[in-house]
């Protein structure tokens, strides 16, 4: 099989899982219950509340992170490493079909972040927000800071 079927597949993969990703978010929006009962139900319900909104907090970075990846098959980018250049091996897209770094500069990038240095790139990060909600306001709880 060639890069380029490979490459094909894979669109075709990410495709039915970001359409996957959306039914099941946009069928996760149920009315919380009014009627709690006792202590112990509410504490349930609190946790299951918890547990599902992590979980959606989950797929929708995966949502995000395919609809990045079939905009690089568009934009003739997809598979190619960001940072050095280099063609990621089919074998670590079809693992990982988002992926945007080779697994050597991944792994640098993980090593970066666990001695705290490196630069964040916040007008990289906005710009990549922008594409796929431009309308979106921001509230405070889309601030990751630990107060």
């Amino acid at each position: 099989m060639s890069r380029k079927d490979a490459l094909l597949r894979l669109h075709q993969r990410l495709t039915s899982r970001r359409e996957t990703l959306r039914d099941k978010l946009n069928g996760d929006k149920k009315p919380a219950p009014t009627d709690v009962g006792d202590l112990c139900d509410a504490a349930s319900d609190g946790a299951a509340s918890e547990l599902n909104s992590q979980l959606a907090s989950l797929e929708t970075r995966e949502l995000r992170f395919c609809e990045r990846a079939i905009l690089m098959i568009r934009e003739g980018r997809y598979g190619v490493c960001e940072r050095c250049d280099t063609n990621i091996p089919i074998a670590r897209l079809q693992a990982l079909p988002f992926s945007v770094l080779c697994v050597t500069c991944q792994r640098d990038d993980e090593e970066i972040g666990r001695s705290g240095g490196g630069e964040v790139d916040w007008s990289g990060a906005c710009e990549y927000e922008g594409r796929f909600e431009s309308d979106r306001e921001l509230t405070i709880d889309d601030l990751n800071i630990d107060r």
